[in-house]
């Protein structure tokens, strides 16, 4: 299996909702970053419940439009995600509010093909703007 097959799998399992079914793609050793949030996930279990926390957050959240780029040891998604937000999103209650945002996320792979880490960037603004959680400027730099 390629990469970015095992990135499209995973991808599909959110969709799905199978989280747990996730488990047999990833080796011992393991570091995800959510850049945004500027926090590391170094377990599984970490990595589930920020999935997780994603799913209560957009119940009906789905990874959409994907592209992935295949490479030695890696891949990249590029991608759009969309949802209401009918559940709490850290402290925040519910907005009901649609999220639509761009996101990149990059995997890496151990000699057999198991996930060791990864990344991950979206704008952490534009989602809370869409959620009507800030104000975004009136006006644009020039």
């Amino acid at each position: 299996m390629r990469n970015q097959d095992t990135h499209r799998e995973l991808h599909e399992l959110f969709n799905e909702r199978q989280l747990d079914e996730v488990d047999h793609h990833f080796g011992a050793e393991f570091a995800y970053i959510d850049h945004p949030r500027r926090g590391t996930l170094r377990t599984l279990a970490q990595f589930k419940e920020w999935l997780g926390r994603w799913t209560r957050a957009f119940p009906d959240a789905r990874v959409i439009g994907a592209s992935y780029v295949d490479g030695p040891g890696f891949s990249v998604a590029y991608f759009h995600c969309r949802g209401e937000n009918d559940g709490p999103l850290g402290r925040r209650a519910p907005t009901g509010r649609r999220m639509d945002m761009a996101f990149c996320e990059t995997l890496r792979y151990d000699e057999h093909g198991r996930i060791i880490g990864g990344e991950v960037y979206y704008d952490q603004l534009t989602l809370l703007a869409q959620l009507g959680l800030v104000e975004r400027s009136a006006t644009r730099p020039e």
